[in-house]
């Protein structure tokens, strides 16, 4: 894949117009796309094999619920049938699709969500809400009626919290780009302890292209660097390159070990 686009991006290169230079690349990548049949044919046939499988666990019997720091864990185990879609009655949270520095995370939930709210605005140049002041970023939800983006947070924020109270085990996921600081996990870690005492919790921390150092032990720290240095998680189409469809199993992969462990303890 990264090899194709590179590809397309020299040879339409020479098109003076930006418009019909990226029609041109696509129609390209299309052509240049039928190379990779095989492998996408095989990656295709591991895609749907996995979530054949992530879709037969008890799904109604555990929660898996994001802690951002962006929309990684969300999508990509909703696109691997690990958590439920909306369309099958999961309720969404407020780390699923938005961005929040790992500080925030910590303060939000210590705060537990207190001011959440005060100094947002709304960001004209890319039609969303923002809080500069923490950094968080609601890039997925584009509603400029203040009072309608806050009642749909609150709503988030409720489903959230009910999922730390009732009594079904949780699988928390994390995931931090470049280096993040074993303290502040440790602090997350403490904090869920805290709101999860009166049941059974893991938490996943997945960092990528950076690393961690040696933080609590029942922490399950994944590290891993990005295929190439393209790759966007945002792109469905990602999983059915080879590079993709190998990045995102074994991430899969150990979310459903801990959750596999989680369920047997």
């Amino acid at each position: 894949m990264s090899f194709l686009k590179t590809v397309s991006r020299l040879v339409t290169l020479p098109i003076p117009c930006k418009k019909y230079r990226k029609k041109a690349r696509i129609k390209l990548e299309e052509v240049l796309d039928l190379m990779f049949l095989p492998e996408k044919s095989k990656c295709i046939r591991g895609v749907k094999k996995e979530c054949a499988y992530n879709a037969s666990l008890p799904r109604d019997k555990f929660h898996i619920v994001s802690l951002g720091t962006n929309c990684f864990p969300r999508l990509t185990l909703t696109l691997w049938e690990m958590k439920p879609r909306k369309a099958e009655g999961e309720l969404s949270m407020p780390f699923d699709l938005s961005v929040h520095p790992l500080d925030t995370i910590v303060q939000v939930l210590k705060t537990d969500f207190s001011g959440y709210f005060d100094d947002i605005v709304y960001d004209d140049e890319h039609g969303y809400w923002i809080n500069p002041t923490r950094g968080i970023k609601f890039i997925h939800d584009h509603e400029k009626e203040k009072d309608i983006f806050v009642t749909r947070f609150q709503n988030r924020i409720s489903n959230f919290q009910a999922a730390l109270k009732d009594d079904k085990p949780c699988l928390f996921v994390c995931h931090i780009m470049g280096d993040a600081e074993p303290q502040k996990i440790n602090e997350l870690y403490d904090l869920l302890a805290q709101s999860c005492k009166y049941k059974k919790f893991k938490l996943v921390v997945a960092v990528f292209n950076g690393t961690l150092g040696k933080c609590n032990e029942n922490v399950k720290v994944y590290v891993k660097n990005f295929p190439y240095k393209d790759y966007s998680y945002m792109d469905k189409k990602i999983k059915f390159t080879k590079d993709g469809y190998d990045f995102e199993y074994t991430f899969v992969a150990c979310c459903r070990e801990e959750l596999l462990k989680l369920l047997e303890d």
